[in-house]
C-alpha cells in the first residue's frame, strides 16, 4: 500500500513538465478551451510508514495473567473441598461445644441437688437433736417436779398434711426411745408408738385387717408406722397424751 502511494506521488509532476503543444497534453487541452489557465496538480501527501503507530503488546504480562487464571481455575476444586472440610469441622466443633455445655449443666444440676440434699439432711438432723434434747429435758423435769403431767386433749384435730418425719421420730423417741420392740413396765403398751392391744386391733380392723391380733411390739416397723399414721389422721395427736406434744 505504501509502495503504490509513493509511485503515484512520483508520477504526478510528469503531467506538469510535458509539452503543452503535444497532442494529448493536459495543457494543450486547456488551451483549446479558449485560454484557460494551466491546471497544476499538487501531489497528495500520504502517511509514511515511519509515521504509522503500531500498538505494543506486553507478552510477559499476558503470560502472567494466563498463568494466574490457569492456577486459579485448577485450584478451584481444592478450595471448594477445603471450604467444605472447614464447614464440617466447624459444625463438629459447635456440636462438641454444645455437648460439653450440656454435660457441665447436668453436672452442675447434680451438684446442686446433692448440696441441697445434704443441707436438708443437716437441717433434719439439727431438728432431731433439738427435739430429743427437749424430750430429755421434759423427762428430767417430770422426775424432779411433783404434780400432774400436762396432757393433750384426746379430741385434738389432726393438722393438714400431718407430722413430718422428724416429728414422728421425736414421738417415737418420747414414747419408747425409738425402740420398735419396747414394752411399758406393765406390758400394757407395746411397740415404738406404745399401742394398747385394744387400740391396735381397732385401727387394724378399720384399715389393715391382716394385722388384727398381731402383737404391736412384734409387728414390722413399717406396719407400726402405718398404724400410727392412720390413728393420727383419725383422732389427732391426743392419742398420745404426753408425747403427742411433738406432733402438730
Amino acid at each position: 500500500m505504501v509502495v503504490v502511494a509513493l509511485a503515484t506521488v512520483a508520477a504526478l509532476p510528469l503531467f506538469v513538465l510535458e509539452d503543452p503543444g503535444s497532442i494529448g497534453a493536459l495543457t494543450g487541452v486547456a488551451d483549446a478551451t479558449g485560454g484557460a489557465s494551466v491546471m497544476i496538480v499538487e501531489p497528495v501527501a500520504t502517511a509514511s510508514a515511519a509515521s504509522t503507530t503500531v500498538p505494543t503488546v506486553d507478552v510477559a504480562a499476558l503470560s502472567r495473567r494466563a498463568d494466574a487464571w490457569h492456577v486459579a481455575r485448577s485450584n478451584a476444586p481444592t478450595i471448594a473441598r477445603l471450604a467444605e472440610a472447614a464447614r464440617l469441622h466447624e459444625a463438629e466443633a459447635l456440636a462438641l461445644a454444645r455437648e460439653i455445655a450440656d454435660t457441665e449443666y447436668e453436672d452442675r444440676e447434680s451438684l446442686d441437688a446433692l448440696l441441697k440434699a445434704k443441707k436438708e439432711e443437716s437441717n433434719r438432723q439439727a431438728l432431731r437433736e433439738r427435739l430429743r434434747a427437749a424430750e430429755d429435758e421434759r423427762r428430767a423435769t417430770a422426775l424432779t417436779t411433783p404434780g400432774p403431767t400436762t396432757t393433750i386433749p384426746w379430741d385434738t384435730a389432726p393438722a393438714d398434711g400431718g407430722p413430718s418425719r422428724e416429728q414422728w421420730e421425736a414421738l417415737r423417741y418420747c414414747e419408747a426411745t425409738g425402740d420398735y420392740t419396747a414394752l411399758s413396765p406393765t406390758g400394757m403398751y407395746r411397740g415404738a408408738y406404745q399401742f394398747s392391744v385394744t387400740t391396735w386391733d381397732w385401727i387394724a380392723g378399720l384399715y389393715y385387717e391382716h394385722l388384727i391380733g398381731v402383737d404391736p411390739a412384734a409387728a414390722a416397723p413399717g406396719d407400726q408406722d402405718a398404724m400410727a399414721h392412720s390413728l393420727y389422721h383419725l383422732r389427732g395427736r391426743g392419742q398420745w397424751p404426753v408425747c403427742g406434744r411433738y406432733l402438730p
